[in-house]
């Protein structure tokens, strides 16, 4: 019998972020679904032009020309509802041999509509060398929590002020951009703003004394979000806070670092990104396997 390595020779993700020719760690989809992925897996790599593949993972890529002319293993990695903003998302899960996802609503989405596709969800995990540094010790009341995300999504947000005015609690907000609160909150809530980087972004967080990160409603794509920030806080031993109620259960500092013991253990067991790995690779045979049976390999 076939062995892993005996199948899996070449692999490449052409991802978002080179794609596009954004900066490096700019991107983070192609951070989390693709570069930390490759850290731990000695056959895969970025695409690398004119190199020869036997698979080739479109990370959030629409690349007609190369996903009709690849000869190998052909692989969409999806991890956002595209179709929302008019890309030819569909198109694209037709040509491919299999199709990934972030989120399980993602997968039964696509199953849906094409119910014959081949479609694995492979959950937005955490490369654990760079959870770095982590939270040593919680230690007094609460009074600090941090946001961090693209500043587009910070009216999932704005449901939480009012708690956070009550307590008297700062809120540092790390974005590409300023948040600025709606006009009736302007004045009675302290946001410092932070740009974020990808290089001091874990030194941010960790300074506050949890994570806020309410769950995602009241639009389309909301539904499809993967819950990534809450496992990266985690991994940073950082309680998450989704709710008053947590509000009210971490202010103590016991509650906070049992939480984050807890949580960093969860994370190495089931949110390392080397299971996503062993989770492409089980993918991949099966695909392997699918081409030999229909004769197509």
């Amino acid at each position: 019998m076939e062995t892993n390595t005996q199948i899996i020779k070449k692999i490449a993700f052409a991802t978002m972020e080179k794609f596009d020719n954004r900066e490096i760690n700019s991107v983070g989809s192609s951070r989390i679904r693709a570069r930390w992925l490759i850290n731990d897996w000695p056959e895969a790599e970025e695409y690398i032009i004119g190199k020869k593949y036997d698979v080739l993972v479109f990370q959030k890529v629409y690349w007609s020309a190369m996903m009709k002319a690849f000869e190998g293993i052909k692989i969409l990695d999806l991890c956002d509802p595209d179709w929302l903003e008019g890309k030819p998302v569909f198109q694209y899960v037709d040509m491919a041999d299999a199709i990934v996802t972030s989120t399980q609503a993602l997968a039964d989405y696509i199953k849906k509509l094409r119910p014959n596709a081949l479609v694995k969800y492979i959950a937005d995990r955490v490369y654990l060398p760079e959870a770095t540094p982590v939270h040593t010790k919680h230690e007094g009341q609460l009074k600090k929590l941090v946001w961090f995300g693209y500043s587009h999504n910070v009216h999932y947000l704005t449901n939480t002020y009012d708690e956070i005015i009550k307590r008297g609690i700062e809120l540092t907000a790390i974005s590409n951009a300023p948040i600025e609160p709606p006009l009736m909150y302007r004045g009675k809530i302290n946001i410092v703003n932070v740009v974020y980087n990808y290089d001091t972004v874990n030194r941010e967080m960790v300074k506050a004394d949890a994570v806020l990160m309410p769950e995602p409603s009241g639009d389309e794509k909301a539904k499809f979000k993967s819950n990534n920030k809450t496992v990266q806080a985690w991994a940073l031993r950082m309680p998450v806070i989704k709710t008053p109620e947590d509000l009210d259960k971490f202010t103590n500092a016991e509650e906070r670092e049992k939480e984050a013991e807890e949580k960093r253990q969860e994370v190495e067991k089931n949110w390392d990104s080397k299971l996503s790995v062993q989770e492409y690779r089980d993918l991949i045979l099966e695909i392997k396997g699918r081409k030999t049976k229909n004769g197509t390999n």
